[in-house]
Protein backbone atom coordinates (compact mmCIF):
# COMPACT_ATOMS: atom_id res chain seq x y z
CA UNK A 1 0.00 0.00 0.00
CA UNK A 2 1.49 3.42 -1.11
CA UNK A 3 2.05 6.08 1.79
CA UNK A 4 -1.19 8.64 0.31
CA UNK A 5 -3.26 5.55 0.50
CA UNK A 6 -2.31 4.99 4.07
CA UNK A 7 -2.52 8.68 5.41
CA UNK A 8 -5.78 8.90 3.49
CA UNK A 9 -7.52 5.52 5.05
CA UNK A 10 -6.21 7.16 8.12
CA UNK A 11 -7.89 10.08 7.72
CA UNK A 12 -11.36 8.75 6.78
CA UNK A 13 -10.96 6.01 9.52
CA UNK A 14 -14.47 5.97 11.80
CA UNK A 15 -13.03 6.30 15.50
CA UNK A 16 -16.70 6.19 16.42
CA UNK A 17 -19.45 8.26 18.64
CA UNK A 18 -19.35 9.13 21.85
CA UNK A 19 -21.88 11.40 23.97
CA UNK A 20 -19.69 13.20 24.85
CA UNK A 21 -17.88 14.01 21.79
CA UNK A 22 -19.26 17.22 20.76
CA UNK A 23 -18.87 16.25 17.16
CA UNK A 24 -22.62 15.80 17.02
CA UNK A 25 -24.16 13.75 13.66
CA UNK A 26 -21.27 14.88 10.86
CA UNK A 27 -18.66 17.17 12.93
CA UNK A 28 -15.93 14.72 13.91
CA UNK A 29 -13.15 14.87 11.33
CA UNK A 30 -13.59 10.78 10.18
CA UNK A 31 -17.14 11.73 9.33
CA UNK A 32 -15.89 15.24 7.17
CA UNK A 33 -12.92 13.44 5.75
CA UNK A 34 -15.07 10.70 4.51
CA UNK A 35 -17.40 12.66 2.55
CA UNK A 36 -13.85 12.99 0.64
CA UNK A 37 -12.03 11.47 -1.83
CA UNK A 38 -8.02 10.62 -2.47
CA UNK A 39 -8.19 13.07 -5.28
CA UNK A 40 -9.92 15.55 -3.21
CA UNK A 41 -7.07 15.44 -0.20
CA UNK A 42 -4.57 15.04 -3.49
CA UNK A 43 -6.25 18.55 -4.74
CA UNK A 44 -6.58 20.81 -1.82
CA UNK A 45 -3.53 23.00 -1.09
CA UNK A 46 -1.14 21.91 0.89
CA UNK A 47 -0.95 25.84 2.51
CA UNK A 48 -3.00 28.43 2.84
CA UNK A 49 -2.39 31.46 4.41
CA UNK A 50 -5.14 33.34 6.03
CA UNK A 51 -5.63 36.79 7.27
CA UNK A 52 -3.04 38.52 4.69
CA UNK A 53 -4.78 42.17 4.88
CA UNK A 54 -3.85 42.18 8.61
CA UNK A 55 -0.86 42.75 10.66
CA UNK A 56 -1.20 39.02 11.74
CA UNK A 57 -1.32 36.56 8.80
CA UNK A 58 -1.44 33.06 9.60
CA UNK A 59 -0.79 29.60 7.69
CA UNK A 60 -2.98 26.34 7.75
CA UNK A 61 -1.29 23.14 6.97
CA UNK A 62 -2.91 20.40 4.92
CA UNK A 63 -2.21 17.27 7.24
CA UNK A 64 -2.89 15.16 4.24
CA UNK A 65 0.08 16.67 2.09
CA UNK A 66 2.18 17.27 5.42
CA UNK A 67 2.13 13.69 6.04
CA UNK A 68 2.63 12.45 2.46
CA UNK A 69 5.61 14.59 1.80
CA UNK A 70 7.88 13.54 5.15
CA UNK A 71 6.59 10.29 5.56
CA UNK A 72 7.08 6.97 4.12
CA UNK A 73 4.49 4.36 5.37
CA UNK A 74 5.61 1.20 6.72
CA UNK A 75 3.23 -1.81 5.85
CA UNK A 76 5.02 -4.82 7.23
CA UNK A 77 6.25 -3.22 10.09
CA UNK A 78 2.84 -1.85 10.85
CA UNK A 79 1.56 -5.63 10.38
CA UNK A 80 4.65 -6.77 12.56
CA UNK A 81 3.09 -4.01 15.46
CA UNK A 82 -0.79 -5.44 14.79
CA UNK A 83 0.43 -9.07 15.27
CA UNK A 84 2.79 -8.37 18.16
CA UNK A 85 -0.39 -6.66 20.07
CA UNK A 86 -2.75 -9.77 19.30
CA UNK A 87 0.61 -12.07 20.48
CA UNK A 88 1.14 -10.49 23.34
CA UNK A 89 -2.55 -9.04 24.28
CA UNK A 90 -1.75 -5.56 24.02
CA UNK A 91 -3.95 -2.76 22.52
CA UNK A 92 -3.16 0.01 19.94
CA UNK A 93 -2.57 2.57 22.48
CA UNK A 94 0.31 5.37 22.99
CA UNK A 95 1.79 3.09 26.00
CA UNK A 96 2.18 -0.52 24.05
CA UNK A 97 3.24 1.35 21.03
CA UNK A 98 6.41 2.68 23.63
CA UNK A 99 6.89 -0.61 24.74
CA UNK A 100 7.18 -2.23 21.24
CA UNK A 101 9.60 0.67 19.75
CA UNK A 102 11.25 0.39 22.67
CA UNK A 103 11.61 -3.23 22.42
CA UNK A 104 12.30 -3.63 18.49
CA UNK A 105 13.89 -0.45 17.66
CA UNK A 106 16.21 0.05 21.06
CA UNK A 107 13.97 3.86 21.27
CA UNK A 108 14.21 5.68 24.33
CA UNK A 109 10.50 6.84 23.17
CA UNK A 110 8.77 9.94 24.01
CA UNK A 111 4.97 10.57 23.09
CA UNK A 112 4.29 13.55 20.90
CA UNK A 113 0.70 15.08 20.51
CA UNK A 114 0.61 18.38 18.25
CA UNK A 115 -2.68 19.69 20.38
CA UNK A 116 -0.02 20.63 23.33
CA UNK A 117 1.70 22.55 21.39
CA UNK A 118 0.96 25.89 18.38
CA UNK A 119 0.21 23.90 15.49
CA UNK A 120 -0.79 25.09 11.82
CA UNK A 121 -2.24 21.65 10.42
CA UNK A 122 -5.46 21.20 9.96
CA UNK A 123 -5.59 18.37 12.39
CA UNK A 124 -3.82 16.80 15.23
CA UNK A 125 -1.33 14.14 15.28
CA UNK A 126 0.13 11.70 17.89
CA UNK A 127 3.47 9.99 17.22
CA UNK A 128 5.57 8.27 19.56
CA UNK A 129 8.90 7.92 18.52
CA UNK A 130 12.31 8.16 19.58
CA UNK A 131 14.67 11.11 19.55
CA UNK A 132 13.55 14.11 17.08
CA UNK A 133 15.98 14.48 14.29
CA UNK A 134 17.67 11.23 15.14
CA UNK A 135 15.43 8.30 15.20
CA UNK A 136 13.42 8.01 12.32
CA UNK A 137 10.65 5.91 12.59
CA UNK A 138 7.19 6.73 14.22
CA UNK A 139 4.32 5.32 15.07
CA UNK A 140 1.35 8.14 13.99
CA UNK A 141 -2.04 8.07 15.46
CA UNK A 142 -4.42 10.89 13.87
CA UNK A 143 -6.95 12.81 15.73
CA UNK A 144 -10.58 11.67 13.79
CA UNK A 145 -12.85 13.04 16.61
CA UNK A 146 -14.37 16.27 17.42
CA UNK A 147 -12.93 16.37 21.32
CA UNK A 148 -9.16 16.16 21.29
CA UNK A 149 -9.03 13.96 24.68
CA UNK A 150 -10.32 10.79 22.04
CA UNK A 151 -11.60 9.83 18.87
CA UNK A 152 -7.67 8.69 17.70
CA UNK A 153 -6.87 6.27 14.86
CA UNK A 154 -5.08 3.16 15.17
CA UNK A 155 -1.40 3.48 15.07
CA UNK A 156 0.64 2.86 11.90
CA UNK A 157 4.50 3.08 11.69
CA UNK A 158 6.21 5.14 9.51
CA UNK A 159 9.83 6.31 8.46
CA UNK A 160 10.18 9.83 8.59
CA UNK A 161 11.92 10.76 4.91
CA UNK A 162 11.97 14.39 5.75
CA UNK A 163 12.92 16.83 8.46
CA UNK A 164 9.99 19.62 7.82
CA UNK A 165 8.11 16.45 9.48
CA UNK A 166 8.31 18.44 12.64
CA UNK A 167 7.90 21.50 11.26
CA UNK A 168 3.91 21.93 12.32
CA UNK A 169 4.25 25.03 13.57
CA UNK A 170 7.71 26.81 12.99
CA UNK A 171 7.87 27.15 9.60
CA UNK A 172 11.33 25.95 7.51
CA UNK A 173 13.09 28.64 5.88
CA UNK A 174 11.50 27.45 2.47
CA UNK A 175 8.17 27.67 4.39
CA UNK A 176 8.93 30.98 5.38
CA UNK A 177 10.19 32.51 1.96
CA UNK A 178 6.78 31.27 0.61
CA UNK A 179 4.68 33.27 3.50
CA UNK A 180 6.78 36.17 2.60
CA UNK A 181 5.82 36.37 -1.12
CA UNK A 182 2.07 36.23 -0.55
Amino acid sequence: MSTRQAIYEMLTESTGEHFLDSGGDDGRHWQINQKKTIEDFENEPDIIIEDVETDYPYRVMSLYHHLADNLAYLEDETEYFNEWIEQEGRNNVSYDVEDYLEEFFGYDTKVINTFNDECDLTQTIQFVGGKIFEDNIIALSIHNGADVRGGYTDYRIFRIMDENFYFWHEPSDEIKERIATV
